[in-house]
C-alpha cells in the first residue's frame, strides 16, 4: 500500500503539472501534517493544501477526472477546509487486487479498465480523436509509466483512435522518445513549455509556418537575418 500511495502521488502532481494546476500546491506527509497542530484530517495518510489551480477546481470546476484519478489507486479525498484535502486508503474501492499476478494482457480485462475504456470512447463521441473515423476504435495510453495498471492514468492522457491511428500515433511517440536522447535536461524543458505555451494555444497553422521557417538551411537563415539586420554571431 506505501508503494501504492507513492505511485498516486507521483500521478496528481504530473496530472496537476501538464494542466498547469499546481501552482501553490503543497504535500504534506501526515507527520509534516500533524505538527501544524490542525485539527482536521489527521487521520488521513497524506495531505495537499492548495490555493490555486487544484483549489479552483475542487471548489469550483469539474473534478470528476481528478476523482477518478484518486480512487483507481484505492484512495477517496476529504476536504478540511477549502484549501486542505485529505487523502484515505479504502478497501472497499480497491478490492482483492490481484493485479501483480495477471498479465498485461489480463489486465486489460480487468472491469477498471474497461469501465474507463468505455467512457474513453463515450467522451469522444465514438469517434477517431486523429481522423473522425468510427470504425475500430481502440483506447491509447499516451504514455506509460513503470508500475501502473491501465486503469490508472488520468482520463487526459488517454486517447480514442481508430487502429490505423493508434499504430500511427505509437510510431510517433517512439520516434519522439529516440530523439529526445540528442537533448540536454534544460532544452527538453524549453520542448516542453513550447509544447504547453505554444501549441496548446495558438492555430496549428501558424505553428506549422513557426517550424517551417526554423528549418530552413543555414545559407537561407544567414540571407534572412541579413535581410533583417540581424547577423549570426559568428559574423560579429
Amino acid at each position: 500500500m506505501i508503494n501504492n500511495k507513492e505511485k498516486l502521488i507521483e500521478s496528481i502532481f504530473l496530472y496537476l503539472r501538464k494542466n498547469d494546476l499546481d501552482g501553490h500546491t503543497t504535500l504534506y506527509t501526515i507527520e509534516e501534517w500533524k505538527e501544524r497542530g490542525e485539527d482536521y484530517l489527521n487521520d488521513s495518510e497524506f495531505v495537499i493544501i492548495s490555493e490555486g489551480g487544484l483549489y479552483s477546481i475542487l471548489n469550483y470546476g469539474d473534478c470528476e477526472d481528478f476523482y477518478d484519478l484518486i480512487e483507481s489507486f484505492g484512495y477517496f479525498i476529504e476536504m478540511g477546509h477549502s484549501w486542505s484535502y485529505g487523502f484515505y486508503f479504502d478497501n472497499k474501492i480497491s478490492g482483492n487486487d490481484t493485479s501483480d499476478e495477471k498479465t498485461y494482457s489480463e489486465k486489460l480485462k480487468d472491469e477498471r479498465w474497461q469501465k474507463k475504456r468505455d467512457k474513453v470512447k463515450e467522451r469522444a463521441n465514438y469517434m477517431c480523436q486523429d481522423c473522425g473515423s468510427k470504425e475500430a476504435l481502440e483506447v491509447h495510453h499516451c504514455y506509460y509509466k513503470f508500475g501502473l495498471e491501465p486503469w490508472q492514468y488520468p482520463f487526459d492522457s488517454l486517447r480514442c483512435l481508430c487502429r490505423d491511428c493508434h499504430k500511427k500515433r505509437g510510431k510517433i511517440e517512439m520516434e519522439l522518445r529516440v530523439r529526445m536522447a540528442d537533448l540536454t535536461s534544460d532544452e527538453l524543458m524549453i520542448v516542453s513549455e513550447f509544447i504547453y505555451g505554444g501549441m496548446k494555444y495558438y492555430p496549428i497553422r501558424k505553428i506549422s509556418e513557426l517550424i517551417e521557417r526554423l528549418n530552413i538551411n543555414e545559407e537561407d537563415l544567414e540571407k534572412e537575418l541579413k535581410n533583417e539586420n540581424i547577423l549570426p554571431k559568428k559574423h560579429i
